[in-house]
Protein backbone atom coordinates (compact mmCIF):
# COMPACT_ATOMS: atom_id res chain seq x y z
CA UNK A 1 0.00 0.00 0.00
CA UNK A 2 1.39 3.29 -0.92
CA UNK A 3 1.43 5.94 1.02
CA UNK A 4 2.44 10.03 0.56
CA UNK A 5 5.91 10.05 1.65
CA UNK A 6 6.92 6.06 0.33
CA UNK A 7 5.52 3.18 1.07
CA UNK A 8 3.67 1.75 4.48
CA UNK A 9 3.90 -1.46 5.76
CA UNK A 10 1.31 -3.53 7.00
CA UNK A 11 3.31 -6.11 8.58
CA UNK A 12 4.77 -3.20 10.96
CA UNK A 13 1.39 -1.93 11.49
CA UNK A 14 0.35 -5.28 12.89
CA UNK A 15 3.24 -5.16 15.09
CA UNK A 16 2.30 -1.87 16.41
CA UNK A 17 -0.91 -3.45 17.35
CA UNK A 18 0.44 -5.85 18.98
CA UNK A 19 2.71 -3.64 20.95
CA UNK A 20 0.00 -1.60 22.19
CA UNK A 21 -2.01 -4.46 23.38
CA UNK A 22 0.86 -5.86 25.05
CA UNK A 23 1.28 -2.68 27.07
CA UNK A 24 -2.21 -2.49 27.26
CA UNK A 25 -2.01 -5.71 29.09
CA UNK A 26 0.78 -4.51 31.26
CA UNK A 27 -1.52 -1.92 32.82
CA UNK A 28 -4.02 -4.06 33.25
CA UNK A 29 -5.62 -6.38 36.20
CA UNK A 30 -6.76 -9.69 34.30
CA UNK A 31 -3.96 -12.35 35.05
CA UNK A 32 -0.83 -11.80 36.71
CA UNK A 33 1.42 -13.49 33.60
CA UNK A 34 -0.52 -11.60 31.00
CA UNK A 35 0.64 -8.25 32.92
CA UNK A 36 4.09 -9.53 32.92
CA UNK A 37 4.42 -9.53 29.63
CA UNK A 38 3.58 -6.35 29.25
CA UNK A 39 7.48 -5.17 29.08
CA UNK A 40 7.51 -6.70 25.35
CA UNK A 41 5.05 -4.07 24.09
CA UNK A 42 7.54 -1.38 25.25
CA UNK A 43 10.69 -2.79 23.66
CA UNK A 44 8.77 -3.80 20.43
CA UNK A 45 7.98 0.29 20.06
CA UNK A 46 11.83 0.72 20.62
CA UNK A 47 12.68 -1.57 17.84
CA UNK A 48 10.26 -0.51 15.76
CA UNK A 49 11.30 2.83 16.54
CA UNK A 50 14.79 2.60 15.33
CA UNK A 51 13.69 0.98 12.31
CA UNK A 52 11.89 3.27 10.96
CA UNK A 53 14.12 6.24 12.15
CA UNK A 54 17.05 4.36 10.62
CA UNK A 55 15.20 3.95 7.22
CA UNK A 56 14.60 7.67 7.52
CA UNK A 57 18.24 8.10 7.70
CA UNK A 58 19.29 5.38 5.50
CA UNK A 59 17.06 6.60 2.74
CA UNK A 60 18.29 10.48 3.10
CA UNK A 61 21.52 9.50 2.95
CA UNK A 62 20.80 7.07 -0.41
CA UNK A 63 19.00 10.02 -1.90
CA UNK A 64 21.66 13.28 -1.18
CA UNK A 65 25.34 11.10 0.08
CA UNK A 66 24.91 12.71 2.97
CA UNK A 67 22.85 12.68 6.67
CA UNK A 68 21.65 15.96 7.60
CA UNK A 69 21.52 15.53 11.82
CA UNK A 70 20.31 19.31 12.28
CA UNK A 71 17.80 18.74 10.22
CA UNK A 72 16.41 15.66 11.68
CA UNK A 73 16.44 16.76 14.95
CA UNK A 74 14.62 19.69 13.77
CA UNK A 75 11.89 17.69 12.26
CA UNK A 76 12.09 15.54 15.19
CA UNK A 77 11.38 18.26 17.89
CA UNK A 78 8.36 19.13 16.23
CA UNK A 79 6.60 16.23 16.04
CA UNK A 80 7.60 15.17 19.69
CA UNK A 81 7.97 18.14 21.83
CA UNK A 82 4.61 20.69 21.23
CA UNK A 83 2.42 17.77 22.40
CA UNK A 84 4.58 16.78 25.35
CA UNK A 85 5.28 20.48 26.15
CA UNK A 86 1.44 20.70 26.27
CA UNK A 87 0.39 17.77 28.45
CA UNK A 88 3.29 18.30 31.01
CA UNK A 89 1.95 22.08 31.33
CA UNK A 90 -1.99 20.33 31.67
CA UNK A 91 -0.15 18.70 34.58
CA UNK A 92 0.79 21.32 36.14
CA UNK A 93 -2.36 23.12 35.58
CA UNK A 94 -4.39 19.84 37.59
CA UNK A 95 -1.84 19.41 39.72
CA UNK A 96 -0.59 20.97 42.64
CA UNK A 97 2.35 21.16 45.53
CA UNK A 98 4.98 19.03 43.04
CA UNK A 99 8.87 19.31 43.47
CA UNK A 100 10.49 21.69 41.33
CA UNK A 101 13.92 19.56 41.16
CA UNK A 102 11.55 16.62 39.69
CA UNK A 103 9.81 18.68 37.80
CA UNK A 104 13.05 19.97 36.00
CA UNK A 105 14.04 16.37 35.07
CA UNK A 106 10.75 16.04 33.23
CA UNK A 107 10.92 19.46 31.17
CA UNK A 108 14.63 18.19 30.19
CA UNK A 109 13.75 14.89 29.93
CA UNK A 110 16.37 13.85 32.25
CA UNK A 111 13.27 11.91 34.39
CA UNK A 112 15.25 8.71 34.41
CA UNK A 113 18.12 9.89 36.31
CA UNK A 114 16.17 12.48 38.85
CA UNK A 115 13.22 10.43 39.68
CA UNK A 116 13.66 6.61 38.09
CA UNK A 117 10.33 7.13 36.01
CA UNK A 118 8.46 10.40 35.02
CA UNK A 119 7.59 12.51 37.95
CA UNK A 120 4.68 13.94 36.44
CA UNK A 121 3.66 11.38 33.85
CA UNK A 122 5.67 8.30 34.81
CA UNK A 123 5.16 6.71 30.99
CA UNK A 124 7.33 9.79 30.22
CA UNK A 125 10.89 7.73 30.90
CA UNK A 126 10.54 6.16 27.15
CA UNK A 127 10.64 9.13 25.40
CA UNK A 128 13.43 10.31 27.61
CA UNK A 129 15.46 7.44 26.26
CA UNK A 130 14.42 8.09 22.81
CA UNK A 131 15.90 11.82 23.06
CA UNK A 132 19.08 10.81 24.35
CA UNK A 133 19.45 8.41 21.87
CA UNK A 134 18.74 10.95 18.79
CA UNK A 135 21.34 13.10 21.24
CA UNK A 136 24.02 10.77 21.01
CA UNK A 137 23.31 10.08 17.81
CA UNK A 138 23.95 13.86 16.82
CA UNK A 139 26.58 13.28 18.68
CA UNK A 140 28.13 10.54 17.14
CA UNK A 141 27.74 12.42 13.39
CA UNK A 142 30.07 15.49 14.75
CA UNK A 143 32.02 13.75 17.06
CA UNK A 144 31.53 16.16 20.17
Amino acid sequence: MSSRKGYRLRELDFLRGIAILLVLCRHSNIHEFIVNMGWIGVDLFFVLSGFLVSSLLFKEYILTGSLDAKRFLIRRGFKIYPLYYLTFVLYLLFLRNQAFVPLLGDFFFFQNYMSGWGYLYSASWSLAVEEHFYFGMYASFYRL
